[in-house]
Order: structure tokens, then sequence, then C-alpha cells
């Protein structure tokens, strides 16, 4: 059995969000210069992350009054989640509902409830938390992970925080979850590879805490800086366009520098998944 496989993890640590472009992954915002890496927004002050798996649609067959076989077949409804925090972020509520806010440099401002609900854009968001490794045949047994749930194509309707007397006012994101023919990095699913052509959600363990940069090439540019310093023992996936590039031939990275033997191509979407 490899390591990572099994483990048990608790609370929630780091949570982040952006936009979902049409190729299934990151959008890249217009005025991000080129080589500098978008990783969406923090949402600060994450409590929890809940996530509901809907239970398959189980139809009985009965005759000669007696039920004598089960159908069991896909679920009528998409996974659920809801998002707990105790910070109000208001890039981060436009950002979902699709508004702006307003206002003077002291005196910000951000509309609820608004003639945009029920149009909230598509988004990808990730939240992680520290595991240990917990398979005790393993000399990695009791080591520190990280354990990442990563929603590929959500949508998310902040709701505000109570004020109440003697209660911290938590803030939650409603989330439900469609369903994706693309991984994080923009690269379809298939049987072959993952068993499945869709999937709603996936998780993901690693040694360090997890971490995903999107940029946009502009046919000259070679190098790209990334929003964290990977770990020395990090493990990289990159995809351009939804193709994965492999290290040994297209990339080299030193620092938080990653570098490609050719320069991506204009306009290209370039996703690089890590740790740090």
């Amino acid at each position: 059995m490899s390591e990572n496989e099994i483990t048990s993890g608790i609370g929630l640590r780091h949570v982040r969000v952006a936009l979902r472009d049409d190729d299934g992954a990151i959008e890249v915002p217009s005025d991000t210069a080129v080589g500098e890496a978008y990783a969406g927004l923090q949402v600060s002050g994450a409590r929890a992350l809940t996530i509901a798996v809907p239970d398959p649609n189980r139809v009985e067959v009965v005759g000669d009054d007696r039920i004598y076989y089960t159908w069991q077949l896909p679920p009528t409804s998409n996974p659920t989640g809801e998002l707990r925090v105790t910070k109000v972020n208001h890039p981060v509520i436009a950002m979902l509902t699709g508004t702006k806010q307003w206002g003077s440099p002291n005196r910000r401002k951000i509309g609820w409830a608004t003639d945009q609900q029920g149009l909230e854009p598509s988004i990808i968001l990730w939240g992680s938390r520290q595991v240990i490794e917990a398979d005790e045949v393993l000399s990695a047994f009791g080591q520190k992970r990280w354990e990442t749930y990563i929603f590929l194509n959500a949508v998310a309707t902040p709701r505000p925080p109570t004020m109440e007397y003697q209660a911290v006012g938590e803030m939650t994101y409603s989330i439900v979850a469609n369903d994706s023919t693309v991984d994080e990095l923009g690269v379809s699913f298939t049987d072959e590879t993952n068993g499945f052509t869709k999937a709603a959600f996936v998780r993901v363990v690693t040694d360090g805490r997890f971490m995903l940069d999107a940029f946009v090439g502009n046919g000259t540019e070679k190098t790209f800086e990334l929003s964290q310093t990977p770990t020395d023992d990090s493990l990289f996936d990159v995809a351009i366009d939804g193709v994965v590039k492999y290290e040994t031939t297209h990339w080299t990275v030193s620092g938080n520098e990653i570098t490609f033997v050719s320069a991506p191509s204009n306009g290209a979407k370039i996703i690089v998944e890590y740790e740090y």
C-alpha cells in the first residue's frame, strides 16, 4: 500500500475560491500581468466545510405481494455543501454573486438579495486541512499530511452573518456542486485513467499544503512566478490548455519560478498544482 492512502484529519485550515472559465479551469482576470500567478481569493476565517453526497435513487420492484428486486440508479440531485466562516469578505461576496462592491476607501458597500440571485457564476473552490498518515504498517505512520476537497464546478450563495448578543457572527456559503468533465487542471476525466467521465468534486492528499496557480501565456514569456514557494520535495502537475506537460521535457522549477523550454502560446491557459 502506498503512502497517503489511509489518513485521519481534523479541522479546516485554508479555503480559496476562483471563477471557473469555459475550459473548466480557473479563470484568470484580464488585468493579471503575464508571468504573474492567479490563485483566486482566500476565504478567510474558515470554520467548517461540509459536503452532502446524495444517496442513489433506489427503485423497488414489487409483485406478488413482495419486493423481489431493488434497482440502484444515479441520484436525482447534485451534491451540496456549506462553508462557514467568521469573517465577512466583500471581494469574495462580489465574486460569488456576480456583483461589485462600491463606495469610498473608508466606506465599502455590498448588496444582498439583489436581482442577480439565480445568476451566480460557476466557481472552483478548494478547502484544506491537516491529516496524519494512519496506516500502521508504513514507516511514515503518524506523519502530517494535507487533505484537500476541490469543488470543480460549483455555485455558492452567501448568507449574511447574524447580529446576536454574545455570539460570534458566522457567515455561511451554501454550495451546489455540479458535474465537471475535467479536473482542476482542465484535464478530461476518462474511464481508463479515472474510472469515470464526470465528477462534482475530488479529494487530494499531499505531503505539503496544496496550491493551484493559473497563468495565461503570451507566446514569448517562458518564466512564470508562482504565488508560493514550493517545498523542496514538492510534486508538480502542470497542464497547458488541458494537456499535462512533464518536467523532464517541458519545464523546470527554481525557487518560486517555473520556466518552460518553449514559451506557451499566446492565450494559452497554464495551470500549476504543487505543494508549499
